[in-house]
């Protein structure tokens, strides 16, 4: 076996491997006695088939396997022992190779890939990247706590429908429910007052909603039943109300709500709707601050990179089909993409970052917390 490669700065290069007979007979003469002790062929006991025989079967795909794997581990083994860094896989020149599994016995490999450009980060000459926190205003606040009071407080079941009240419909053999607060104002007025039983006719329950998306929630539309051009209306039947009222601010309240006697007044409570508020958007304004440093730094980082080949290696191993002029609109986000995965790896390496089995044991503990349990005691 031979290899062929010309030391050089060019970030593309190639490299050939020669593999001569020598380098698989043995290999493949073993793999052909294997075959032949389990082969059932027609007309001969397991183990007994002329070698004739397995070899016009088995040789070609058995050189074939051998042939790859030995041109695959001396193309890294080569790599990894000159400590070339490279981007992406190698990829096959056909018009330099001879690789003839039915006609030859020796066979070249021509192998194009890329190194990884050499680049420097310095953080300390980058733009200063700003972070912000979203602070509650006081109508947040004061809704924070109406939710917290309405969580604890006393359900009722009234004869007329009022402002903050939950609604149970019928319309024909169809049901819906909702809240009255998610209503425009002219659905408020057509439902506002009205009883248990009672029939309002000719609705346009899709105008009553104020928003399409709250207006398929109540009558539990999908995407595939519903019908943009309808304005369903129907003749609604009120069939039930729920009203919950909010409880009371008092020592009894607290005490239900905040067991463990971190809460007892209502500057206390408005301090924690707050900072839940503000807890609650932290997720959205670390994830902005992210996609603002990654911006950042992937503009602020000088480097060359092999387009011409990145071009061909996409077009070549992209998972779903794109064509050359979609890839050249496109080919601004791959190299973005491209490069932060280039620079990502060389923070790792000079911050030694390692991630531990507890990392992500912790990680997964505070994303179901975070995402299924915060809101439980």
């Amino acid at each position: 076996m031979n290899v062929k490669h010309e030391m050089s700065d060019a970030l593309v290069q190639e490299i050939v491997i020669e593999i001569a007979k020598e380098d698989y007979a043995t290999e493949v003469e073993n793999g052909l006695k294997k075959q032949r002790r389990t082969a059932q062929v027609p007309g001969f006991r397991v183990g007994n088939a002329p070698m004739g025989m397995i070899k016009r079967l088995y040789e070609k795909p058995l050189i074939s396997d051998e042939v790859n794997k030995l041109a695959g581990n001396k193309l890294y083994g080569y790599f990894e022992e000159h400590k070339l860094d490279i981007m992406f896989e190698p990829m096959l020149v056909d018009e330099k190779s001879t690789v003839d599994f039915e006609n030859s016995e020796n066979f070249t490999f021509t192998f194009e890939f890329a190194l990884q450009p050499q680049f420097e980060i310095d953080f300390a000459s980058y733009p200063v990247l700003k972070t912000f926190q979203v602070l509650a205003d006081e109508n947040q606040i004061d809704e924070y706590v109406s939710q917290i009071r309405r969580r604890h407080g006393e359900y009722s079941n009234p004869d007329a429908i009022g402002n903050d009240d939950f609604v149970n419909i019928k319309m024909d053999e169809t049901h819906g429910s909702f809240f009255v607060a998610d209503l425009t104002e002219e659905g408020k007025n057509i439902f506002l007052g009205k009883k248990i039983n009672e029939v309002i006719e000719n609705v346009a329950l899709k105008d009553a909603f104020s928003s399409i998306d709250i207006f398929k929630k109540a009558l539990k539309l999908t995407e595939e039943t519903f019908n943009a051009e309808d304005t369903y209306t129907f003749n609604v039947e009120i069939v039930s109300i729920g009203r919950v009222e909010m409880a009371d601010m008092n020592d009894e309240f607290y005490a239900k709500a905040f067991p463990d006697g971190s809460i007892t007044t209502v500057d206390q409570l408005r301090a924690y709707a707050s900072n839940q508020i503000t807890a609650q958007w932290k997720q959205e304004t670390d994830r902005k601050f992210m996609n603002d440093a990654v911006t950042l730094i992937i503009e602020n980082t000088k480097m060359d990179l092999p387009e011409d080949f990145i071009k061909r290696y996409v077009l070549k191993h992209s998972t779903e089909p794109i064509t050359a002029e979609k890839l050249e609109e496109e080919f601004p986000k791959y190299l973005s993409s491209f490069k932060w995965q280039l620079i990502e790896n060389k923070i790792s390496q000079m911050e030694n970052i390692q991630v531990s089995t507890e990392d992500v044991e912790q990680y997964i503990r505070n994303f179901y917390y975070e995402n299924y349990f915060k809101n439980f005691n």
